[in-house]
């Protein structure tokens, strides 16, 4: 690979953990107005827009890479505000499953027209081929570091096994 690439590749690293703590803060002002962090959400968002109906506590926590107690505590959060219901699986006492509430698809049907022009404001300077190309660039960035996360996690089970 070249210098001028891997530069690059370095450069666009930075700058997507940059871009990824200037997006919380934002939207941690933004939310704010609503008693809201971005925290909680990224679990309602996570909820959803799942295909998936109720998902577990630990579906969401893997979905957005991040522990089960972490999860459970924003899910506590939201239900006490009436955002979330948390059922106990039928099959299986052990697993929560989460679901949004009535309450939860009128607030964000409330935002609708805020969110869009904050949106819109973001990605403004963007052409649409740029806008068009970016979900697919980052999917397969994601997708990248899911194989490497699951590569070290198998070599971490190895060597526990030694």
């Amino acid at each position: 690979m070249e210098d001028k690439s891997l530069q690059d590749i370095s450069k666009s690293l930075g700058l997507i953990f940059l871009l990824e703590r200037r997006l919380e803060y934002l939207l941690d002002k933004v939310l704010a107005q609503r008693d809201l962090t971005t925290k909680q959400w990224l679990v309602l968002a996570a909820i959803e827009k799942s295909p998936s109906i109720n998902l577990s506590i630990q579906d969401v926590a893997k979905r957005l890479s991040t522990s089960h107690q972490n999860i459970k505590a924003i899910a506590l959060n939201l239900e006490k505000r009436g955002f979330v219901s948390l059922v106990k699986d039928r099959e299986d006492k052990r697993v929560t499953r989460l679901s949004i509430t009535p309450k939860c698809v009128s607030f964000w049907r409330e935002r609708e027209s805020q969110d869009e022009e904050l949106l819109l404001e973001i990605f403004k300077n963007l052409g649409d081929e740029e806008i068009s190309a970016l979900p697919t660039t980052l999917i397969k960035i994601l997708k990248n570091t899911d194989r490497i996360t699951e590569r070290i996690a198998m070599k971490e089970m190895e060597d526990l096994g030694r």
